[in-house]
């Protein structure tokens, strides 16, 4: 299985731009008709804009499980400073557990593989700019090779 969220994150992308832009020429609006109070509040309203959409970290994210291989890349759809890409490949016997965490409408997945010196945790991966669908998909392809893991241990 493969899949990303090109698609969407493009149109995030260009949301939290014209939005943004809206913002701004909002203020510079009321900043050119000098209500002062107005531009505070736009200022203002950008500032929880800007914050909201950092708090979300809204990722990028390639999902494939082809090769006997599960691969993840991801990365931030907004960013001011740089963005961080990110990589996370392993073979699919490795695959001992994850965990998918919702809370206040945000979704992060977290995986442990074992590894020669024990269990390891990747670091969390935000899934929040997915769908509810492609988040399933994750999570049942993640459950379908632990399944199978299980299976061939047991004969």
């Amino acid at each position: 299985m493969e899949f990303s969220n090109q698609k969407r994150s493009k149109q995030i992308k260009r949301y939290f731009n014209i939005i943004g832009i809206v913002i701004v020429l909002t203020g510079l609006g009321l900043l050119w008709l000098k209500i002062d109070v107005g531009v505070m509040i736009a200022v203002g309203v950008f500032a929880v804009y800007v914050g909201i959409s950092q708090f979300a970290n809204l990722c990028y994210v390639f999902f494939s499980t082809e090769n006997d291989k599960v691969l993840i890349k991801y990365y931030p759809i907004i960013s001011f400073l740089k963005k961080d890409y990110g990589s996370i490949e392993f073979s699919q016997k490795a695959l001992v557990n994850f965990r998918i965490e919702r809370s206040m409408g945000f979704s992060d997945i977290e995986i442990a593989i074992r590894t020669k010196r024990g269990i390891a945790e990747y670091p969390m991966i935000s899934l929040s700019a997915l769908s509810k669908v492609e988040i399933e998909q994750i999570s049942n392809a993640l459950k379908e090779i632990i399944g199978k893991k299980e299976l061939l241990s047991k004969n």
